[in-house]
């Protein structure tokens, strides 16, 4: 660890020259041209006075300096760390310096990457780990995030950033806040950890989690762990999805939901489930590839199928595979291989052996194409194109 400092007394210099051999190996100290120039690290020891030892052997276990910076070279001589301090204090015996005031660059392979500070750290003597506390402000230069929270620590080897303790993100395409943040130069990712809230600007779409990874090259944002996302307009939910596990893609505006995921629609006001579901909350389409339900409670209308898609805006919905359609108040259900729902105008077509039933009066229609409204128990069966034969069952 370099420390130069521009300020020294007269009697700091034979005090330093005083050091023996061990004392030379954690606190090397070269005079040159009004500078002072050596390696420490902070944390002062037990005080003691100076009637008690001598004045070399007072400096031996702390070193007082002001207005300084320090600095940490790899052994290739590249720049690891820069420190500017208003103060610092080295003590052999924890090996640390204490610095107040500090304002600080970190290099990755000789390049700037991280501009960071704060009120208070500590700096250990091998150079490896930086410790900042209180009022941390962390900007990383590569992906343009700027972390503010209460404690900073720089793994120098690993190449790892973390931010803890009530921490907020500023970036131009979100607000985030976290209880800890890790920075992975190496793997071009970050990690927010517990009680995660991730607001996107342009889009209006806000994530919460307890763990999601973004992997900001490619713009995704990864949760392993159960996620909401809702779709805000005005600061209001209008959408919300829920799920065990999620994947949203800035780049194409869709997010991938897994794992028993629920979605709950203001417009119109629907319930979805499905094992997983594709939402692009721009174009505001859905695409399940798998069984998927949907119910609408206020006309108490359930449809299920093999697959499923839909368009918000239009509210029109397709159903594909063992499509089942239930309206509980008229007591009717519609089973086919395919089947169009029109939500505004409360209407289904339904294709591939069609079967309808109701409950008042009984009766069952089977056919090839059905169209109908459950609401007024509308319901025409024809045979399809090749004039297969309707059939029509009437109960007493």
């Amino acid at each position: 660890m370099i420390f130069k400092n521009s300020n020294y007394s007269q009697q700091t210099i034979p005090a330093l020259l005083g050091l023996g051999i061990g004392q030379i190996m954690l606190l090397m100290l070269v005079i040159s041209g009004g500078g002072l120039v050596g390696c420490q690290s902070p944390q002062p020891s037990e005080p003691t006075t100076s009637e008690d030892r001598p004045p070399s052997e007072e400096f031996e276990n702390t070193l007082t300096l002001e207005d300084v910076v320090l600095e940490q070279v790899d052994e290739e001589g590249q720049l690891l760390w820069q420190v500017e301090a208003k103060q610092a204090s080295y003590s052999q015996d924890q090996k640390i310096a204490t610095v107040t005031e500090p304002v600080g660059e970190l290099f990755v392979k000789g390049e700037l990457r991280y501009k960071i500070e704060a009120k208070q750290g500590e700096l250990h003597q091998d150079g490896q780990r930086l410790f900042l506390r209180d009022d941390i402000v962390a900007v990383d230069l590569e992906n343009g995030i700027v972390l503010r929270g209460q404690e900073l620590e720089w793994i120098v080897n690993e190449q790892i950033l973390i931010v803890r303790d009530n921490v907020t993100g500023e970036h131009e395409k979100m607000q985030a806040i976290a209880t800890e943040v890790q920075l992975f130069n190496d793997d071009k990712r970050v990690e927010f950890w517990n009680q995660v809230v991730i607001n996107f600007k342009e889009v209006g779409v806000q994530l919460r989690t307890d763990h999601v990874i973004w992997r900001w090259e490619e713009e995704r944002f990864i949760s392993e762990r159960r996620v909401e996302i809702d779709r805000l307009e005005n600061l209001v939910v209008i959408d919300r999805a829920v799920a065990k596990s999620a994947e949203l893609d800035l780049t194409t505006a869709i997010a991938t939901f897994k794992d028993n995921v629920q979605i709950a629609l203001s417009n119109p006001p629907l319930q979805l489930s499905s094992a997983q579901l594709q939402w692009n909350y721009q174009e505001q389409t859905l695409n399940s590839p798998g069984p998927i339900t949907i119910i609408d409670r206020q006309e108490q209308l359930t449809f299920s199928g093999d697959q499923g898609w839909g368009d918000l805006d239009s509210q029109i919905f397709n159903l594909i595979g063992n499509v089942l359609g239930v309206a509980e108040n008229r007591q009717a259900q519609i089973n086919a291989d395919l089947l169009t729902w029109y939500v505004p105008q409360q209407a289904f077509k339904a294709e591939g052996d069609v079967i309808y039933r109701q409950v008042d009066p009984q009766m069952t229609l089977r056919g090839e194409v059905a169209t109908g409204q459950f609401s007024t128990q509308t319901v025409v069966v024809t045979g399809g194109n090749q004039g297969d034969r309707v059939v029509t069952e009437i109960f007493p």
